[in-house]
């Protein structure tokens, strides 16, 4: 994609997902009597703003135009069928 080098070492691996994820499963481990899905989405809200104090920032952010431009790009060039496969 031609991305800088730090967008690509930072970007290429799935740690950034799975760190929030990891914090979220470590701080709604013990709750085990979800009442409703809006209970669920103030856990989870709550877990994210506790770990916001601790997040970095994404290595290359400066860049992050680029893949917002070549990602924009990419969705442009690609058609979609639209027609329904049924076999």
């Amino acid at each position: 994609m031609g991305l800088p080098k730090t967008l690509r070492r930072c970007l290429g691996s799935t740690n950034v997902i799975e760190s929030p994820n990891s914090g979220i499963r470590s701080r709604t481990g013990r709750v085990k009597n979800w009442q409703d899905h809006a209970m669920v989405v103030r856990w989870v809200a709550a877990s994210l703003l506790d770990m916001e104090k601790r997040f970095r920032r994404v290595m290359g952010y400066q860049q992050l135009w680029m893949l917002k431009a070549t990602l924009k790009d990419l969705a442009e060039d690609t058609s979609v069928d639209t027609r329904s496969q049924v076999a």
